[in-house]
């Protein structure tokens, strides 16, 4: 028996059909990556505002067992030598970080949030850690008492917020839940940094366009804007710097010194630094920035 002969043209796929049915489906794959990519980080920011919240949750009550009024977490501050600025991650494996010549030094704002942990109100130091970051949570050791022999964050690495800085010699500075209004940003993700001259900060100013604002706004979240924990323990996801009191930035302070008027002009992107702190009573000053090292 002679079987039919099959014509290939009928039966297979021409190379002109072959390369249609790849172009196809390699424009569902360019219009299906941005929205899959787009829903996991969409994602990550909702689990990110819920550990803030989580911390909110810790600083509250840490807050109210100190007392009614009680300020926020913070380490020793040096008022005589350092009345404004800041250092970060000095004395990891300090046990006594309230103890003269303690290796966690005076002004520390990242061994300040780490009190949660030695405290206990904060049991998972993954909690710290952003989703949308490449950061990974501090280890502890092992034994029951191992956030105790701690003093501080191991690492930049470990952290993936910003605190607002309480060393100030501001006037009538109030780092207390009780005692800040809404607006003040507590906490938020990670200050990115800016390139200073001297102190003075070359960052977007607040009526940037909105692609040079975004560079002004945490790297967490690929630059479209941050979660910020409010006094009151809300979280809000800003997708500007100039989120703050009567819309401070948040990453800076007003000013390199001191001020004495109650609501001075804002509309400067402000000043960064080791040496400075918050300005006035309400000016949030949120650090480590992105750039800050271990010692």
């Amino acid at each position: 028996m002679v079987r039919p002969h099959r014509d290939p043209l009928r039966f297979g796929f021409t190379l002109i059909e072959f390369l249609v049915a790849a172009g196809i489906l390699g424009i569902l794959v360019a219009i299906l990556i941005p929205y899959v990519l787009n829903a996991r980080e969409m994602s990550r920011r909702t689990e990110c505002r819920g550990r803030l919240g989580q911390i909110g949750i810790a600083l509250a009550q840490y807050a109210r067992d100190q007392g009614p009024n009680a300020p926020l977490p913070q380490t020793v501050y040096d008022p005589a030598h350092h009345p404004a600025g800041y250092v970060a991650y000095t004395g990891p494996d300090e046990p006594h970080p309230f103890a003269k010549n303690s290796a966690v030094k005076p002004n520390d704002i990242t061994a300040s949030l780490w009190l949660l942990v030695r405290c206990g109100y904060v049991k998972d130091t993954a909690v710290f850690i952003c989703p949308s970051t490449d950061d990974q949570p501090d280890v502890l050791p092992s034994g029951a008492d191992a956030a105790q022999r701690r003093g501080n964050f191991r690492s930049p690495e470990n952290l993936s917020y910003s605190y607002a800085s309480p060393f100030t010699d501001a006037l009538d500075f109030a780092f207390s839940n009780d005692r800040l209004p809404h607006e003040f940003a507590v906490m938020a993700d990670k200050n990115p940094g800016f390139d200073c001259d001297g102190t003075k900060v070359l960052g977007p100013r607040r009526d940037a366009p909105p692609f040079q604002l975004a560079k002004g706004n945490s790297p967490n979240h690929g630059g479209a804007g941050q979660n910020v924990l409010h006094p009151s323990g809300d979280v809000s996801f800003e997708t500007t710097p100039y989120c703050g009191v009567s819309q401070d930035n948040i990453y800076t302070a007003v000013a390199p010194h001191r001020l004495h008027a109650e609501h001075p002009p804002l509309d400067a992107p402000g000043y960064l630094g080791h040496d400075i702190g918050a300005a006035y009573n309400y000016d949030t000053y949120l650090v480590p920035t992105a750039r800050d090292t271990a010692p």
